[in-house]
């Protein structure tokens, strides 16, 4: 089972929905059979169905996607900011070769500075 789908059913069933409760929810733009493939690792969802199913379970996108406490996607970034960060990363593949290696280059340097100041 996918860390997503695990999440997917652990919340549903806390908030005491079923699977037909939940696509209702989302006003069936999400079928049964889709949800029950996420919750069972058969399927991922779309980011936007993503959203869709966090906002009907009143639960933050960035729940179903932090696999740790030591996630990148701290539980101090709120979900609009979670969210720019993933448009961003959608449109990476749109970039051109140049900007994707100044991106890396800076990631890079950040990250030896961020480890500089841990030693």
């Amino acid at each position: 089972m996918s860390i997503i789908g695990t999440k997917l059913r652990k919340i549903r069933k806390a908030t005491g929905l079923s699977l037909k409760q939940l696509s209702s929810k989302i006003n069936g733009k999400i079928s049964i059979s889709f949800l029950s493939d996420i919750e069972n690792g058969r399927s991922n969802p779309s980011f936007e169905n993503l959203k869709l199913i966090a906002t009907a379970l009143e639960t933050p996108i960035s729940y179903f996607i932090e696999d740790s406490k030591d996630s990148i996607f701290s539980s101090t970034i709120d979900d609009a900011d979670f969210i720019h960060i993933i448009n961003l990363l959608q449109d990476f593949k749109d970039w051109s070769i140049e900007d994707k290696k100044e991106l890396l280059f800076y990631l890079k340097a950040k990250k030896v500075i961020r480890d500089s100041k841990h030693q």
